[in-house]
């Protein structure tokens, strides 16, 4: 059943028991998305009809989830008055994966053609810029032209400018690392969000990126700015989308990295021994990731890292385009995103219905591409800048080098010795007794005649508003409420139907007699010239339509799965032993099956995975029996 509020399924509908994917709602797309999609249905039958995600708690965009929603009765506080119904999210599932190619192809679609309207606040003249997302090849152009800049800023070359870049390093130095992850581990096929997370969850969280950076800065003894890394997700199955006649394999459609790691080799003689370093990144990805496995990362197969092309790990000591082979690597495909091949576009709608960034580079590798940048709107008239890069130079107090060019904040290739330090302030002694004399100064009496700039006349601006956070939450909650359902309604129901806490029992009722939302006030004492820059305006539809620009975010929510929340959360997760079996504590039913112990519990209510533990009850039947290992308690058996 659909929530009053919850968008209608503007996607193929999930038939859960069925063989062949379903195509019901594309009556009123474009062509071209019909066919691609009928093409992921066609291809991959067995891919089409898989949820996207099973993992509860696991964050999706909400067009591609599907939510059940019950009634439930509220009594209210007066008993006068009737009781009313509301609506209650029982569950939230993920949509299949056939869902999301839809969904997906949709939205880029209807991206096409639109315009951000800004207008220019000196002049107040207005003009468009097309809109493009993050599919297309625009989108692509830039990445590729990102690793050109890249190229130029390590190895020196022509800008587009056409100033010549001097080479920041000597010898730059390539190796390509390849990681991946089964998307059949144990015979059963993982989602495809599953499969993705476990490999950039690995990269960021798992330890895998910070291996990396003791194999640079430890083991190969480089300082931070001496190497960086680019990291690029690209599908399976790509290298025979072209061929009918090759296999694309079981991984096929899934995602697996690349991460491109740049270092200068000057200091290096024989690279062959710095490339067998890069073995401990490998391994510490095997054994983080679990879906991992060895055959895919099997570095003992390759007789030579640097005459290796299709390995899991590559060294390319003399790149003659950086930008061409990072493409070659990193799916630098630059047609239009409905004339990809399918594999791609599966894998992209995983990516994009998770909204999971799939490429990110490191600190080092950003600065030296701003630095190339800078460096073009330097040599550019029509930019405004006339410094180059480095010429005029600041303090920087975050992270990272303190010295940095004042155009772009980026320090590349800036001499850190040209400032001593950052520029003199009064003593930290000085506020310190500042702060302490006005904390002990009384607090001063309100004065609400006087507006605030004549309450706080040392001030070069502010702004006040009278009103927290918390209640302007609650104001928002109950006038959309009030939209909704209309003004005649008592206090007790509302508070009960939007759960607010009776201390603002008060502040809801001003809301019902009408109190109008608190004023803001403020001043500006600074320069008063005509502001510069531009200011967006609205956002233009392809057929000329204005539209106020939205607060952006992308709309996510969250599986609700009552069920794998309380398997994948209690000893329900382990695998049992011959002669053991699952009971619920309870009822005496008892199975071998998690998902019937799991759905006995749920169904009465019980969903916290840490009382399901303490009622859940591993019985062993060969306990006894000395021909059975028995010597060890096993995880399923012991209450975490």
């Amino acid at each position: 059943m659909s929530a009053p509020d919850e968008p209608s399924a503007s996607w193929p509908s999930k038939e859960t028991n069925s063989v062949t994917a379903s195509l019901t709602g594309l009556e009123d797309d474009a062509d071209p998305i019909v066919e691609r999609v009928s093409e992921f249905a066609t291809e991959y039958p067995h891919l089409a009809d898989l949820p996207l995600s099973e993992a509860h708690g696991r964050k999706l965009r909400r067009i591609v989830t599907e939510a059940d929603w019950e009634k439930e009765f509220v009594d209210p506080d007066h008993p006068l008055e009737d009781s009313f119904a509301v609506d209650s999210l029982r569950s939230r599932s993920a949509g299949t994966w056939l869902d999301a190619v839809h969904a997906f192809l949709r939205a880029h679609h209807e991206y096409s053609g639109m315009m951000a309207r800004f207008e220019d606040r000196e002049s107040g003249d207005e003009f468009d810029v097309p809109l493009a997302d993050a599919w297309g090849k625009e989108y692509s152009k830039k990445q590729y032209a990102r690793a050109r800049a890249l190229q130029r800023q390590m190895s020196g070359g022509k800008r587009p400018s056409g100033g010549e870049a001097a080479p920041a390093w000597d010898d730059p130095v390539t190796v390509m690392l390849t990681l991946t992850a089964s998307s059949v581990p144990d015979g059963d096929r993982l989602p495809p969000v599953e499969q993705m997370d476990a490999i950039h969850d690995a990269f960021s969280y798992g330890g895998v990126r910070d291996t990396l950076r003791n194999v640079m800065e430890y083991h190969l003894d480089l300082d931070s700015e001496q190497w960086g890394y680019w990291l690029q997700a690209e599908p399976h199955g790509m290298g025979t989308a072209a061929d009918p006649d090759k296999d694309a394999g079981l991984n096929a459609c899934y995602t697996h990295i690349h991460v491109g790691v740049y270092f200068d080799g000057a200091g290096f003689g024989d690279l062959r021994p710095v490339a067998s370093e890069f073995e401990r990144v490998i391994d510490k990805h095997l054994e983080v990731c679990e879906p991992a496995g060895w055959s895919a990362h099997d570095y003992d197969a390759i007789d030579d890292y640097l005459q290796e092309d299709d390995g899991c790990i590559s060294m390319n000591a003399d790149v003659g385009n950086l930008g061409s082979y990072l493409a070659a690597y990193m799916g630098g495909y630059t047609e239009d995103l409905l004339e990809k091949p399918i594999e791609y576009i599966a894998w992209g709608a995983v990516y994009w219905s998770a909204a999971r960034q799939r490429t990110t580079r490191s600190q080092t590798v950003n600065q030296a591409i701003r630095a190339d940048r800078c460096e073009q709107r330097a040599e550019n008239e029509e930019s405004g800048q006339v410094d180059s890069h480095g010429e005029r130079i600041r303090w920087d107090d975050g992270r990272g080098a303190d010295v940095v060019c004042s155009c772009c904040g980026s320090p590349w290739t800036v001499d850190q010795d040209q400032l001593d330090g950052p520029p003199e302030t009064e003593s930290a002694l000085d506020d310190d007794l500042r702060w302490a004399a006005d904390v002990a100064a009384p607090s001063p009496e309100p004065e609400p005649d006087r507006s605030l700039a004549e309450r706080w006349p040392s001030a070069d601006s502010a702004w006040a508003y009278g009103e927290s956070p918390r209640k302007t939450l609650i104001r928002d909650r109950v006038h959309d409420y009030l939209d909704v359902h209309g003004k005649d309604v008592s206090l007790p129901s509302i508070l009960a139907h939007l759960n607010i806490d009776p201390s603002y029992r008060e502040f809801v009722g001003r809301i019902l007699d009408g109190e109008m939302e608190p004023g803001s006030e403020a001043f500006d004492r600074r320069s008063t010239e005509p502001a510069f820059g531009y200011e967006l305006k609205a956002i233009v539809d392809r057929d000329g339509n204005e539209h106020e620009p939205g607060g952006g975010g992308v709309d996510m929510v969250s599986l609700e799965l009552p069920i794998r929340n309380v398997i994948q959360n209690t000893r329900l997760r382990y695998d049992l032993a011959q002669g053991e079996v699952f009971r619920d504590a309870r009822t005496e039913v008892a199975s071998h099956s998690p998902g019937t112990i799991a759905s006995g519990f749920v169904k009465d209510g019980i969903t916290d995975p840490e009382v399901v533990d303490s009622l859940l009850i591993v019985e062993d039947y060969h306990v006894s029996n000395p021909s059975m290992d028995r010597d060890k308690r096993r995880s399923c058996m012991v209450q975490q």
